[in-house]
């Protein structure tokens, strides 16, 4: 006779689970779907927050105290499978009760890194401006390592569902689906009339779990692609003096003295504040030319670029240029800075020579958004 084990909420919350885990892995490589990765996350975490609830008010197989044992039956039970005898629970035995604990508390302290990775380093989230970019680094180390293991720890899930199916003989995948099990008398019937031919192989479970784990590498692996539209860039916002995010104008005098008379325009997020004043004081002797400007002129381009240094932006790029020079003299090329060489370490020294690059500095010729300060990973190509 078969049997409702499963309650409607506990295989909605888990089916929804693994689309928004799997949604959340897809969008985590190409920042162009980070917006599609928070999402994923955040939704993690409600579906989360209900499992933990259902735990203790759902249905009697959906609550905690049903399946999450003392490792003395959990001993037992692994002893049983290593012998290809398991007890057979009708709801979760011993050793998955525990997996799904795992999967839950690793679930929300991937949410909770990620929140603070997503607000210290983006500024961007819930708790934008909240979190440091120091606090971002490790959070970000936490929420990546925990991520790979929490695939694991789904694989060997996954595993443990293959092992019902092939081993005791019952489709627990399907019951995930149907909610309902055999009770032991009709279970004993079935499997003590299976012929041969019927009978599932230990060959098929090792080829399904070689699956299933090629499945979790894909999953951690794979890497869609896409870039922004350069028309469509929004220019890097700054933290302005009422300390809110304010979208960074141009000053008009600094783009005609030094963006389009002597050079292409360095975007004044990418150097700290006294990177910018070395700058501005050294003017007569700047890279080898004088370019000294008159008082007026000079104050008012000092003051744009203090005011929209590194320090004050909210962009990935000037928070780890910044964070990359800590402790460091005030450097004036932007080239120097070590998060700067660590990204383009891997970039030939040919491609700078290309007539399409001509130099290090040339900025807009990889990144669109170079003269709005927008240097996002997505949008990045280098041309032949």
């Amino acid at each position: 006779m078969k049997v409702k084990v499963w309650d409607l909420p506990t295989r909605l919350v888990h089916w929804l689970l693994v689309a928004v885990f799997a949604l959340a892995f897809l969008a985590s490589r190409d920042e162009w779907l980070l917006e599609y990765h928070a999402a994923a996350g955040y939704a993690a975490l409600v579906l989360v927050l209900f499992r933990v609830f259902w735990g203790f008010a759902g249905a009697r197989y959906a609550r905690f105290s049903d399946f999450v044992r003392g490792f003395k039956e959990v001993g037992e039970f692994l002893r049983g499978v290593v012998r290809f005898h398991p007890k057979r629970y009708l709801g979760h035995n011993p050793a998955v009760g525990w997996i799904i604990l795992f999967i839950l508390a690793s679930a929300a302290a991937i949410v909770v890194t990620g929140v603070i990775t997503y607000g210290g380093e983006e500024n961007r989230g819930v708790w934008a401006g909240v979190f440091t970019l120091e606090a971002a680094v490790y959070a970000r180390a936490a929420h990546v390592f925990l991520s790979y293991l929490l695939v694991f720890v789904i694989v060997l899930h996954i595993c443990a569902a293959l092992f019902h199916d092939f081993i005791l003989k019952e489709n627990i995948i399907l019951a995930m689906f149907t909610g309902k099990k055999e009770d032991a008398e009709s279970w004993g019937e079935r499997v003590a009339h299976l012929k041969p031919e019927e009978e599932p192989t230990r060959t098929g479970l090792i080829v399904w779990i070689i699956i299933s784990i090629l499945g979790g590498l894909g999953l951690v692996f794979m890497r869609p692609e896409g870039r922004s539209d350069p028309a469509r860039i929004e220019p890097v916002k700054i933290i302005a003096s009422s300390g809110m995010a304010v979208e960074l104008k141009i000053n008009r005098v600094w783009f005609e003295e030094c963006a389009r008379s002597c050079h292409a325009g360095f975007h004044p997020t990418l150097l700290p504040e006294a990177s910018w004043k070395k700058v501005m004081a050294g003017l007569e002797d700047h890279f080898g030319e004088n370019v000294s400007l008159d008082a007026k002129t000079n104050e008012e381009i000092s003051y744009y670029l203090v005011s929209a240094s590194a320090e004050r932006s909210t962009s990935e790029a000037s928070r780890k240029i910044l964070y990359s020079l800590k402790g460091a003299p005030p450097s004036l090329r932007i080239t120097q800075a070590p998060y700067w060489k660590d990204k383009h370490a891997r970039i030939p020294p040919d491609v700078y020579a290309r007539k399409s690059v001509m130099s290090k500095g040339n900025c807009v010729a990889c990144h669109p958004g170079a003269e709005k300060g927008s240097f996002e990973d997505r949008d990045i190509g280098i041309p032949d």
